[in-house]
């Protein structure tokens, strides 16, 4: 399956980014490429993750750092869109994905 991400995920990963590299630009990157690793390993293996209550969208914790990706498969379509990735004190509710607006 193809990896793709919303606008909205590429936004919350540019945002990691940025604020982990105001302290230090090496970790920063660290994050990002862990992040894109795990993302791009969901072609492999796209249904590793937990389901949540919305039909279709898994949600995958980062193991080393606070981090979880949000993503949906499309079979239809041979896709994963990788909907958000947010620090994991935000999730307010397992069963959902933080709004995309």
């Amino acid at each position: 399956m193809k990896v793709v991400y919303a606008e909205r995920a590429k936004a919350d990963i540019g945002d990691i980014y940025d604020a982990i590299a105001v302290e230090n630009a090496r970790a920063a990157r660290r994050v990002e490429d862990r992040i894109r690793k795990a993302c791009e390993g969901l072609s492999d293996f796209p249904y590793v993750a937990a389901a949540t209550d919305e039909p279709g969208v898994f949600r995958l914790p980062l193991v080393r750092y606070p981090y979880t990706i949000f993503y949906r498969i499309d079979e239809g379509r041979d896709r994963i869109e990788i909907a958000r990735v947010v620090h994991s004190r935000r999730i307010r509710d397992l069963g959902k994905a933080p709004g995309e607006g």
